[in-house]
């Protein structure tokens, strides 16, 4: 006790404030490293090189950017720790220079041990006023105990977070390395009863929250919180990415090689080994055809929301809403199609940056069979769930738009995904849209485009006179978008079949293009109303 006082009361923490800085520079060097390294070495040999020879030189390299990602979360974990401990031990040591200082302001004295007794000279007192001053003395007494059990506890408990983090992790035969730092990270912070952020559920709010952090705070997050940060709707795109792609390694990494299951983690590792090798594929492009992970779920048919180009910086925006039978194992395909509607945007107005998000964010309906019948194709029941993440994704994306100029942002649907959109534009303050378009429309739940929080004008259809839909609507999920009783712009389609409007050098495609650089379409006559 006595020494601990001593040490507490004339303690300096110069050096646990470097050390913690040193930490949190390794972790941010090691962040800068891993992009560089994925965007410039392992992106474009994905893209160019394969065989036998390609696969054991990226397994090679890609387990480097593992060891990279390893020491950036453990070594944040490391600052973290070093900052907590240091800001309790503060805290602990002005508690008790500031109950040293009371006991003496009162003609008490403190030993160089921390015990607290009465000045030596001698005046009667009453009981009263005697017992008066032990209360005061015992009072002070504890305060400096207390004090000095606190820097004991946090010097004990940064102790043990950082008996978590340790250098074998990094061996060679660990499989489970990048899933381990997770762990180490969320283990240690338990010990030091450090909170993760507490994120605004509103987008508005959250982008506000984001801005209101100094860098260190917003380095530590993104490392230390990846799922809940790539998850938050208004943070910047750049810093979803950075989060996402991380917790996905990690997940990955945690289900990888596994003989048994564990609790929250699917056996089934297919969905996240599917979005992982398509991010790879295109992990070397620049310019407005880099991808954005902002969101995934690999759970049943798996989930994610994908950016081509930075929508933040965008002049145009598209959401792209898949519709029936969508699942992880499409993201290739639903790739291209953003990215012939991103070109055909551009070829529209080629001074526009146009950025085109896929936004598989919802469980899409399965396309029903005899043996396999299903009901969730001709309801809303999909559509009602979808619809809230769907509005919050977009909100998030005005929040965290850059510059004072607005993006024309236009939300698309195809088949179901029509649904999505007219159900989630219908409801609360809908998209924030400047535009709505959609193809292959079974029904978008509302009765007219005046319903859905959009000028009507804008709010444009198209249909292939032998796309199946045009012949099997029954109303179940709201009448033809494509009639000019339901009072929006049925656009020119030239295509064929349900899923023909993104053909290369087609009108179908060229007008969702004008639509998406703020353009009129040409028009095309209205279906007729069934009587």
């Amino acid at each position: 006790m006595a020494s601990d006082y001593a040490r507490l009361l004339k303690q300096d923490f110069a050096d646990m404030t470097a050390a913690a800085d040193s930490w949190q520079r390794v972790s941010r060097e090691m962040d800068t490293a891993f992009d560089q390294h994925r965007t410039k070495v392992t992106g474009p040999l994905h893209a160019s090189w394969q065989g036998d020879d390609a696969k054991a030189a990226l397994t090679f390299l890609e387990d480097i950017e593992m060891r990279i990602n390893v020491v950036r979360t453990e070594s944040m974990t490391i600052s973290k720790a070093i900052d907590t401990v240091r800001f309790r031990m503060e805290q602990a040591q002005t508690d008790l220079r500031n109950a040293v200082r009371s006991a003496e302001a009162e003609g008490f004295v403190v030993d160089d041990s921390g015990s607290v007794g009465e000045a030596s000279c001698e005046v009667d007192e009453s009981p009263g006023e005697a017992q008066n001053k032990l209360d005061r003395m015992k009072h002070f007494q504890e305060e400096i105990n207390t004090a000095v059990k606190d820097a004991r506890k946090a010097s004990d408990d940064g102790h043990h977070a950082l008996s978590e983090l340790r250098g074998e992790i990094m061996d060679r035969t660990n499989k489970h390395m990048a899933a381990e730092s997770a762990g180490d990270s969320q283990q240690a912070m338990k010990d030091l009863g450090v909170k993760g952020p507490q994120i605004p559920k509103d987008p508005k709010d959250a982008a506000a929250w984001w801005k209101g952090l100094d860098d260190a705070s917003r380095q530590e997050y993104a490392t230390m919180y990846p799922e809940q940060i790539g998850k938050a709707n208004g943070l910047p795109s750049t810093v979803r990415d950075d989060a996402n792609r991380l917790a996905l390694d990690q997940e990955l990494n945690f289900v990888s090689g596994s003989d048994q299951a564990i609790p929250g983690i699917p056996e089934d590792r297919h969905n996240l080994e599917v979005l992982k090798a398509e991010l790879d594929k295109r992990d070397g492009a620049t310019g407005n055809k880099k991808l954005y992970l902002l969101d995934f779920d690999d759970f049943d048919d798996g989930k994610a929301v994908i950016a081509m180009g930075n929508p933040d910086t965008a002049d145009n925006v598209g959401v792209q809403v898949p519709g029936t039978a969508t699942t992880m194992d499409s993201t290739g395909g639903q790739l291209s199609r953003i990215e012939k509607l991103q070109r055909s945007a551009e070829r529209a107005d080629p001074t526009a940056n146009t950025s085109m998000v896929y936004w598989l964010g919802y469980d899409a309906p399965e396309i029903p069979s005899t043996e396999a019948p299903n009901l969730a194709v001709t309801g809303t029941g999909r559509a009602d769930d979808a619809a809230p993440d769907l509005r919050n994704f977009t909100h998030g994306l005005r929040a965290s738009h850059e510059g004072a100029d607005r993006a024309h942002m236009t939300v698309l649907g195809h088949s179901y995904g029509a649904t999505v959109v007219g159900d989630a534009a219908a409801g609360g303050n809908g998209l924030d849209a400047d535009s709505i378009s959609v193809v292959g429309s079974p029904g978008m739940t509302v009765g007219s485009a005046s319903d859905l929080h959009v000028d009507p004008h804008h709010v444009y259809s198209g249909i292939a006179p032998d796309d199946p839909i045009s012949q099997a609507q029954d109303l179940t999920l709201g009448p033809d978008p494509n009639t000019q009783i339901f009072g929006g712009t049925r656009f020119v389609t030239d295509t064929h079949g349900h899923s023909g409007y993104w053909d290369d050098n087609s009108r179908s495609l060229a007008n969702q293009g004008r639509i998406i650089a703020g353009q009129e379409p040409d028009k095309a006559p209205y279906a007729p109303v069934d009587m």
